[in-house]
């Protein structure tokens, strides 16, 4: 088995990636699906799961928005009468609608119901499993921290993206206190980074200052990502020489960023 290739493996170790932000439009949806899909590309077995009631997976993927969800974490019904191939070789979801919304009040009567995913999630037959979390803090959030092995925090390169940053590493520390310890951070993924605004240039710098090595290499900010859903495509396939993919050039043909760089380091700390 090769670094970065899923083939020839005797046994599946299953991988679970919360993907939170506590403020929308950071790219935590885009993060989720092109994390998948690159991993998918390479071989390894990968579902997300939706855990926002608005469906953005799905919608992203251009997949009917369903109750599945519900289904799995209400009903418990077991995950693979839930999960739906997306099309895409070796990637499924998990997918969500309207009905998450009211998934808070059963949830609330349950025992122990930070369990919840953590019970759904446990027989799970993937290599990487993505949970997509609303942006905000609520009960499945708290579920996915305690189901996961890792987190990773998009962050918009301004102000207010990085105080919701804070806010989830809040969140993550408290989940810490309760017991649950197996969560680990990832890291903090700057999205829409222009290196042409100074904005951009001093948020980034703070993120890096304040967090040090826990800050990944920047997603520039790249109409590419935006176009791919439109034509039912990942960044992969629809741009895979975009700024978003291969990041930028510091000088000398050395490229720094993109989500090429994010996919080669979730791949070698989740190893």
């Amino acid at each position: 088995m090769t670094p970065g290739d899923a083939t020839g493996r005797d046994k599946i170790v299953t991988r679970i990636i919360t993907v939170a932000s506590h403020k929308g439009g950071t790219g935590k949806t885009t993060t989720a699906v092109t994390l998948a899909h690159g991993l998918a590309m390479r071989g390894y077995r990968t579902l997300i799961v939706d855990l926002d009631s608005q469906g953005n997976v799905a919608a992203f993927l251009d997949l009917p928005l369903t109750d599945d969800l519900m289904k799995l974490v209400a009903l418990e019904i077991p995950l693979e009468s839930v999960t739906t191939p997306t099309g895409w070789e070796n990637m499924w979801i998990v997918s969500s609608n309207e009905q998450t919304a009211r998934l808070k009040l059963p949830l609330s009567a349950m025992d122990f119901r930070e369990l919840v995913l953590a019970r759904a999630l446990k027989d799970a037959q993937f290599d990487y499993v993505f949970l997509d979390c609303a942006p905000s803090l609520d009960i499945l959030q708290v579920a996915a921290f305690v189901a996961s092995d890792w987190l990773l925090i998009p962050v918009q390169v301004d102000y207010a993206a990085v105080l919701g940053c804070r806010q989830v590493l809040s969140s993550l520390a408290r989940v810490h206190d309760a017991g649950y310890t197996q969560v680990k951070l990832l890291g903090l993924l700057p999205t829409f980074y222009e290196r042409v605004t100074k904005e951009s240039e001093a948020q980034l710098k703070a993120i890096v200052d304040r967090f040090g090595d826990v800050a990944l290499d920047p997603i520039p900010k790249d109409v590419k990502l935006r176009e791919a859903p439109a034509y039912g495509l990942t960044i992969w396939e629809h741009a895979p020489k975009s700024r978003a993919v291969v990041g930028f050039d510091i000088g000398k043909g050395q490229m720094i960023g993109g989500y090429q760089a994010a996919l080669g380091r979730v791949i070698r700390e989740t190893a």
